[in-house]
């Protein structure tokens, strides 16, 4: 009688293992990447871990789409593209709306403004963060297409996050100030006050730069009414929420020799 070779699990069982190393290996090397990202170390991404990670998984997009990133933040504009498309070249299906945004950024970086903010656009529209329509927004307003600018601040605190952040409101009521849609702005900047004291939870010493810059702004706003009590109660606000925010200082300390 022929004996029938013992099923193959301890081996199975190795090559699980082994696949799950890897895996998790994988996933702590993206993780410590990113979060050199997210803490502004761009040299050390750019110049030691990005090249690292792009040798150990060769074949990963979101390795490439990562070094591109940290290529992108210490001002290697052609290297970041190269490695924006290696990452769009490795993706199988739809690529991710990571890479359009990064894309418009790169653009915007080349002296294409208008075709970045149409690509940032689009990488809010097919996935709607924060970050995406604030930069939307603030690519939009440096390159003085303020109509953009203003559509990409409301979409950004039409989004979870933004519904609790002041900065959409703070800069859609700088570019208003700007357009001379005064009482526009001042509604903006009223709205950045509600929505910090609404959602603050922090115990810093200090608020928000936001708060502070929304309190100054409006009474840049009052100011420019003529106005001059309430635009001096609004940069004492802001004083008083910094003290050491020269603006506002500056600001009382004019208003207070005028009222003279």
């Amino acid at each position: 009688m022929t004996r029938r070779a013992p099923p193959l699990r301890p081996l199975a069982l190795l090559l699980a293992l082994l696949l799950l190393c890897g895996a998790a290996a994988r996933d702590d090397a993206m993780a410590q990447m990113r979060d050199l990202l997210a803490r502004g170390y761009y040299g050390s991404a750019a110049q030691l871990n990005g090249p690292n990670l792009v040798q150990r998984f060769p074949d990963d997009p979101e390795a490439h789409l990562l070094y591109a990133r940290a290529r992108y933040f210490v001002g290697d504009i052609s290297g970041a593209q190269g490695s924006l498309d290696r990452a769009s070249e490795l993706t199988v299906g739809v690529v991710p709306a990571s890479h359009a945004h990064l894309a418009g950024l790169l653009r915007f970086a080349s002296g294409d403004a208008e075709g970045a903010v149409e690509t940032l656009k689009d990488a809010f529209g097919r996935d709607q963060r924060y970050v995406y329509a604030m930069d939307w927004a603030r690519v939009a307003w440096q390159a003085g297409l303020y109509d953009e600018a203003l559509a990409g601040f409301a979409a950004a605190s039409d989004t979870e996050q933004g519904a609790r952040e002041p900065w959409p409101h703070v800069g859609r009521g700088r570019i208003l100030l700007a357009m001379d849609r005064v009482e526009e702005a001042m509604e903006a900047f009223e709205t950045a006050i509600v929505v910090f004291e609404t959602f603050d939870t922090s115990d810093a010493r200090l608020p928000s730069p936001a708060y502070v810059e929304a309190w100054y702004r409006l009474g840049e706003a009052y100011e420019s009414l003529g106005r001059l009590a309430e635009a001096e109660v609004s940069y004492k606000a802001a004083r008083s929420s910094d003290p050491n925010f020269l603006p506002a200082v500056q600001a009382i300390d004019r208003l207070t020799r005028r009222l003279d």
